[in-house]
């Protein structure tokens, strides 16, 4: 309970123009008028307006507005990547109850994953495929089940953009390459120039602290020798794995789920009552 406590008291000393901004309040208007002048084009029944734009702010609630969307668009702001991963969160849900945990090669999963967003980049769905097997000696031919892909899935979404930088920026656009794994956490600390306050979450101490453990975790003792190199797709895989980045990924998740859980609910006792 300690971190709903920190956020209701975080959101209480905010100013108004600090929470229009935090929670993308334009940006949620704008699309629902965009929506509204898609929908009711030619249409001069203000009536049919107002219902358009509540069809729009309930899937925005509902977490369904995202589907169909383009990649960028589903990671624009922080609302979206949540509202991506309830709806991932339920396509996995029951392709995992139809293939009872079956395992399925990224290729599968990526078929399935874009009917969400029909350009997701299939370096994240293998990427997270990969994070999700638990046998690294063969991680071109991974296979995950269901459960085992949506953790790994959500940390490869909000962390596409960072891994891509961090692959121009600090592997030199290698990503089986080895590395120095010092020299490259010192670039990347450098170009993210992470700080105390900042409102992107790549750049905190707190993620610097993941960075540096996911660098730790790619550059295990080989057989015959300790190493201190790296590949961009170890430290990828190992970002992936992170605890940290896991849990904060699923709590985003769960929250968003059950917001949607709560306004699907409530629209359906509307309509019964």
């Amino acid at each position: 309970m300690g971190w709903r406590r920190a956020a209701a008291e975080a959101r209480a000393r905010m100013s108004a123009e600090e929470y229009l901004s935090a929670h993308d309040v334009r940006g949620v208007l704008l699309n629902a008028l965009r929506h509204v002048q898609r929908a009711c084009a030619g249409d001069a029944d203000t009536v049919r307006h107002i219902e358009a734009a509540a069809e729009y702010f309930h899937s925005v609630a509902t977490a369904r507005h995202v589907v169909g969307m383009s990649f960028q668009e589903v990671t624009a702001t922080a609302r979206d990547v949540a509202a991506f991963h309830v709806n991932a969160r339920r396509v996995l849900q029951a392709m995992g109850s139809e293939l009872k945990n079956a395992t399925a090669p990224a290729e599968d999963w990526h078929e399935i994953l874009l009917l969400l967003c029909p350009d997701l980049p299939f370096g994240v769905t293998r990427l997270a495929v990969r994070a999700a097997c638990e046998d690294d000696r063969d991680l071109e031919n991974a296979e995950a089940s269901a459960a085992a892909l949506a953790p790994a899935l959500r940390v490869a979404v909000e962390r596409w953009r960072f891994l891509r930088r961090a692959l121009a920026d600090a592997f030199a656009g290698h990503t089986r390459t080895p590395r120095d794994a010092e020299r490259c956490l010192e670039t990347l600390t450098y170009v993210n120039g992470f700080a105390e306050t900042t409102d992107d979450s790549d750049a905190t101490p707190e993620f610097l602290t993941c960075v540096r453990e996911s660098f730790a975790a790619a550059t295990k003792p080989t057989k015959t020798a300790e190493t201190n190199e790296a590949t961009h797709d170890a430290f990828a895989v190992a970002m992936c794995r992170h605890p940290r980045l896991r849990a904060d990924a699923t709590r985003a998740c769960e929250a968003a789920a059950r917001r949607a859980e709560a306004a699907e609910a409530a629209a359906a006792a509307r309509d019964t009552g």
